[in-house]
C-alpha cells in the first residue's frame, strides 16, 4: 500500500462535509475569528500565490474531489490576472473520502520535495484530471512535474505530512468550514463554492 498512514486521518472522510452547488449571490459572510485567520496563514503547508504581501488576502479551503474546486482552480489565472495585489492562498482540506486524502498527501509530498514555486502546475494539473484524483494518479502528475516517485512517496507517508493535514481540518473546522471550497477572504469567512464575480466582490469589499 502507498500510503502507510493514511488510516490515521480516516476520519476526515466521516466529517460530513460536502460540495454546494453555486447560488445566484455568494455565500454570507460570517466574521472569522482573527487568531483563526492567522493561524491559517501560518500553516506550513499553505501555499502562497499571486503577490508576496497583497492588500487583500484571500484563502481557499479546497478537496481535489470537489467539482466547484475544479471550477476555481479553473478560474484562478484569471483571478490572479484581474487582481495582480491579491495574495491567494492554497490550503488542502481533504474532506471528501479516502481517495481526497491520498492526493492530498501526494500533493503535500510534492510540496516537500520541489517547494511552493511549481505547486500551482500541480494543482491545475491535478484539477484538470477527469475521475476521482487518488493518490496514485496525484502522484503521477507529480512525476510529470520532475518530482522523484521514491522521494514524493516517501514525503507522503511522512508523519509531518499527516501533521500538516491534521492541523489544516482543525483550523477548518474550528472556522465553521462544514463544505468545499470554503474562502477566507481578510476577516470575512464564505463557506460554499463563489464564481469569479463573487470572488472580485468580496475582495472589493474586503478592501473597502
Amino acid at each position: 500500500m502507498m500510503f502507510s498512514r493514511r488510516t490515521v486521518l480516516a476520519g476526515l472522510a466521516l466529517s460530513g462535509a460536502t460540495a454546494p452547488a453555486f447560488a445566484q449571490s455568494a455565500p454570507e459572510s460570517q466574521r472569522a475569528p482573527v487568531e483563526l485567520v492567522e493561524d491559517t496563514l501560518d500553516l506550513p503547508s499553505a501555499v502562497r500565490l499571486g503577490h508576496a504581501r497583497g492588500s487583500v488576502i484571500m484563502v481557499e479551503y479546497f478537496d481535489y474531489n470537489c467539482p466547484w474546486c475544479k471550477r476555481s482552480a479553473a478560474e484562478l489565472n484569471a483571478l490572479l490576472k484581474a487582481e495582480p495585489d491579491l495574495t491567494y492562498v492554497l490550503v488542502n482540506f481533504a474532506v471528501l473520502g479516502q481517495p481526497s486524502v491520498e492526493a492530498t498527501r501526494a500533493a503535500l509530498g510534492f510540496l516537500q520535495v520541489k517547494g511552493p514555486g511549481t505547486y500551482l502546475k500541480l494543482h491545475l494539473g491535478l484539477f484538470g484530471l477527469r475521475g476521482v484524483v487518488t493518490g496514485e494518479r496525484a502522484i503521477a502528475e507529480a512525476e510529470k512535474l520532475g518530482g522523484d516517485r521514491r522521494k514524493l512517496i516517501e514525503a507522503a507517508d511522512a508523519p509531518r505530512t499527516t501533521q500538516w493535514m491534521k492541523d489544516a481540518f482543525t483550523l477548518g473546522n474550528s472556522l465553521g468550514f462544514t463544505a468545499t471550497p470554503s474562502y477566507l477572504v481578510g476577516t470575512e469567512a464564505y463557506v460554499g463554492g463563489m464564481s469569479l464575480a463573487q470572488k472580485r466582490e468580496a475582495i472589493a469589499k474586503a478592501r473597502a
